[in-house]
């Protein structure tokens, strides 16, 4: 028995263990959502509610200069759902983040500014995202809106993929009703964020989407060996959620892949072969730095990752503006050293850094100075997947137990391998 076949035996295992519900098995392994590191207080400015600022529950958050700023430069708003969960949404405008200086001209598109439409990571919450959002917008000149999944942080509501697609949806019509033209709205979706990202982008008009470290779907993450026979994606196809390969393949606006060619969470032919199914006339030149991996494509190369953004967000404003862009030619082929196979496991952490947290006690000051947020699980639980070591979260008798018969499955092919 091979290891697709392990696998996808695995997970019909742990399907079994979820009471056949294809739902919970699909929020078990996608959303980890993190303790909440914020709340939001009532904005004192406004009575309707609907209005708030965002305010720190973790140390290191309140006590960095970065994230106070960034705080300070945003403001919160609750939005409904269509599928009933209450969401805040949390926007860095440009006069807050970069304020004119008295007597300065004001630049020709202030009035229209692009508003990039955050979709972040399953590890993490728009609190921790702050920092980053504060970079984004003050290094590109941009507005950043970060929207919370429901479930996540102080939103109401379970994670679910169903559900993200509705959060990102408020949040789109939200901006829409605030005056922003559809062709000035940039969606970014990080990791898993690249699924309800993906999906506005298929049925809504934007001005571009940039996709960091997508995955091709939800299943394909798990595959293995994802160009052999009885791999998960294929056996359980009817569970597949995220397709973001075939929802690609429809989108009009400008597309920007990037995606870290030693990522081992969701590995790197995802973005490439996702790169390679966009239409021609929306396909941007990729981003595929060869030493990054999940969580750290931003620290890897901070220049560059800003260089990329700002470029692609250059054209997409000329867009905006009513001028005839079409992709740069260039595709950086010397960029890839891809191999079409699971990735090994995370290397050990070198001496004095085993105790390093997603966040240290105190956050840097300046631009550039902060963590990278954890985008998506460091616990190797996709690593496990691939291998047929399946974990239920939660186990049979609220313990995290072994899928019945995945272990059988998996010692099965050992002894006929």
């Amino acid at each position: 028995m091979g290891s697709n076949c392990v696998a996808s035996t695995s997970i019909g295992c742990l399907f079994c263990c979820k009471g056949c519900n294809a739902e919970k098995v699909r929020n078990a392994f996608t959303f980890i959502p993190p303790l909440p590191s914020y709340r939001v207080d009532a904005d004192d400015k406004n009575e309707d509610g609907e209005t708030g600022k965002i305010v720190y529950m973790m140390e290191g958050l309140e006590r960095s200069s970065l994230y106070r700023q960034a705080a300070e430069a945003s403001e919160v708003r609750w939005l409904t759902t269509r599928k009933g969960s209450k969401v805040p949404l949390v926007w860095l405008r440009r006069e807050k983040v970069s304020p004119p200086r008295e007597g300065a001209s004001q630049p020709a598109d202030a009035q229209q500014p692009l508003v990039l439409l955050h979709c972040h990571g399953n590890a993490t919450d728009i609190g921790m995202m702050m920092g980053p959002y504060f970079e984004l917008a003050k290094v590109l000149g941009v507005e950043v809106a970060g929207v919370e999944y429901s479930g996540y942080g102080v939103a109401t509501g379970k994670p679910s993929s169903s559900n993200t697609y509705a959060d990102v949806e408020a949040a789109y019509e939200f901006l829409l009703s605030q005056g922003i033209p559809s062709k000035r709205i940039v969606v970014y979706g990080q990791s898993v964020g690249s699924g309800p990202v993906t999906s506005l982008a298929a049925s809504k008009q934007l001005g571009g989407v940039v996709l960091h470290s997508p995955l091709l779907s939800g299943i394909k993450v798990v595959d293995p060996n994802p160009d052999k026979f009885c791999r998960p994606s294929c056996v359980w196809s009817c569970f597949d959620f995220y397709p973001n390969d075939r929802r690609v393949k429809v989108i009009a606006c400008p597309v920007f892949i990037m995606h870290g060619q030693r990522d081992d969470i969701i590995p790197f032919y995802h973005g490439f072969r996702l790169h390679k199914a966009i239409k021609k006339e929306s396909r941007w030149p990729a981003y595929f730095p060869a030493r990054a991996g999940h969580n750290d494509l931003v620290e890897t190369d901070m220049r560059a990752y800003f260089g990329e953004i700002s470029s692609f967000l250059h054209d997409v404003k000329k867009i905006a503006s009513g001028q005839k862009v079409s992709p740069p030619v260039h595709e950086k082929p010397q960029q890839v050293q891809m191999v079409l196979k699971s990735p090994s496991p995370a290397k050990a952490p070198e001496e004095g850094e085993e105790g390093k947290q997603a966040f240290p006690d105190s956050q840097g000051d300046f631009i550039g100075s902060a963590q990278e947020p954890k985008a998506g699980p460091e616990d190797g639980r996709y690593e496990e997947l691939r291998k047929g070591n399946i974990q239920v979260p939660g186990g049979l008798n609220g313990l995290e137990t072994l899928a019945p018969g995945a272990k059988k499955a998996r010692d099965l092919a050992t002894t006929t391998t």
